[in-house]
């Protein structure tokens, strides 16, 4: 049996390492690096029985028991599923089933990109930075202030839409410890670039950083299904789910067992 899967993301990794337990050859497709979003995390706490360790050494240990699983992997940018076949821009690949594990995309604010400073993920801010915007009142918002803080980011900013929180107290809590500013109920309204740095307008006033971190949420981001087929399975956060971790890799292994089953899932 032949497995394409697509991602390699938690889930993407937990299907290829588990489907390679019982023989599947699988194949696994990745535009940038294994690991995905993941890799931005400062923290992960939402393996509920499991220690907590950062984005980047888990995503080490993705990239190890991908490597010792012997799954094929293809460094190339998928453009569509055709049924079972796995268009990439150099090929076509066909197989029994296919998991698409792409995670998602970010919401963006295509008027605030003025320069290269102003990014979505964590992994993108440039080095060296002394000061940090953030918008965004999510659990990612403030685990990227927190790691911030953490890699020698003096001066860091949370901006919100709103006056909810939405992130686990406990981040809220930390970042508070080490002086984040929190901007409660203070949406950035427009974003001027400084000769590389940014300046940020509020109803406040005007505030200067060297980068902002927009973190507004994120949409699933699966590939161009051209030919839909019920050997198609869609996992994680893909699916528009929980963003939760364990979530994505339960799906991931319960994708798996359908198609070892001989089943599927629409």
């Amino acid at each position: 049996m032949r497995v394409g899967v697509v991602g390699a993301g938690p889930a993407g990794v937990t299907a290829a390492v588990f489907l390679s337990r019982y023989g599947v050859e699988v194949t696994i497709f990745e535009k940038e690096e294994v690991g995905g979003l993941i890799v931005n995390a400062w923290r992960i706490e939402n393996l509920p029985v499991f220690s907590p360790c950062s984005g980047e050494d888990l995503a080490k240990v993705l990239k190890e028991r991908l490597e010792e699983s012997r799954s094929k992997l293809i460094c190339e940018e998928v453009l569509s599923i055709q049924g079972r076949s796995v268009k990439t821009v150099s090929a076509t690949y066909d197989f029994d089933s296919v998991i698409i594990a792409t995670g998602t995309k970010p919401k963006r604010i295509e008027e605030f990109e003025v320069n290269q400073n102003v990014v979505y993920e964590f992994k993108r801010l440039p080095r060296r930075i002394k000061s940090l915007a953030i918008y965004g009142a999510g659990d990612v918002a403030f685990d990227g202030a927190l790691k911030a803080k953490h890699t020698g980011v003096s001066e860091v900013h949370i901006f919100s839409r709103s006056d909810r929180i939405k992130a686990v107290p406990r981040l809220v809590r930390l970042a508070s410890h080490l002086g984040v500013r929190y901007h409660r109920a203070e949406p950035i309204q427009a974003v001027e670039d400084l000769g590389g740095r940014v300046r940020l307008f509020t109803k406040a006033g005007s505030y200067d950083f060297d980068a902002l971190l927009i973190c507004i949420g994120r949409v699933p981001n699966v590939p161009a299904i051209v030919k839909p087929s019920r050997e198609v399975h869609v996992v994680g956060d893909a699916s528009g789910s929980f963003r939760q971790l364990a979530i994505a890799m339960g799906q991931a292994v319960d994708a798996c067992m359908k198609i070892l089953q001989g089943g599927w899932c629409s």
